[in-house]
């Protein structure tokens, strides 16, 4: 009897290992965004942005340059010239820059995940507009510059994302 629970169980503890244990964590893939920033510089039509400043504990993890119509954010056409940089924080949160030329409320409502306003914040003298995602997890900065959108968001404070915004220079 014993061998036959034995005969049983070892396939169901087997089973239940493979099916339950964590795969391991897949490395995050990095790019080098100061090159794909200053080549994108040379073909836009407005100013890029860019940290400056930040440890070397921040991690590119996206440098896209598309002009309208190529395949931009979530690979849908842009609908204006779009630079996105998008960085993990040494706590490993998602933040990104995202700039267009056309489209600035549809890049607004959908960088924000459908943010509703939630105030201001003022970083290095410019005023930004707050959002906030449905959930309270993502939150967002925005302004316009000229014809410029500028959308700055992740799953950060206000305070976070004030400090990221600080940091970013057009030259």
């Amino acid at each position: 009897m014993v061998i036959s629970l034995a005969v049983i169980l070892v396939p169901i503890v087997l089973i239940s290992w493979f099916f339950t244990r964590t795969p391991p964590d897949a490395p995050v893939r990095t790019v080098d965004w100061q090159t794909a920033l200053r080549d994108a510089r040379g073909v836009a039509p407005y100013p890029l942005l860019g940290p400056v400043g930040l440890p070397d504990t921040w991690v590119a993890t996206k440098a896209e340059w598309a002009t309208t119509g190529q395949p931009a954010i979530n690979r849908e056409p842009a609908t204006g010239n779009t630079w996105q940089l998008g960085m993990l924080t040494p706590d490993q949160v998602y933040v990104t820059v995202t700039q267009r030329d056309a489209a600035g409320p549809a890049l607004i409502v959908q960088i924000s995940r459908d943010g509703r306003q939630d105030g201001s914040s003022v970083v290095d003298g410019v005023t930004w507009t707050r959002w906030v995602s449905a959930d309270d997890r993502t939150r967002t900065l925005s302004r316009v510059d000229g014809a410029v959108t500028i959308v700055v968001s992740g799953d950060l404070s206000y305070a976070g994302l004030e400090a990221f915004a600080s940091t970013l220079r057009s030259g």
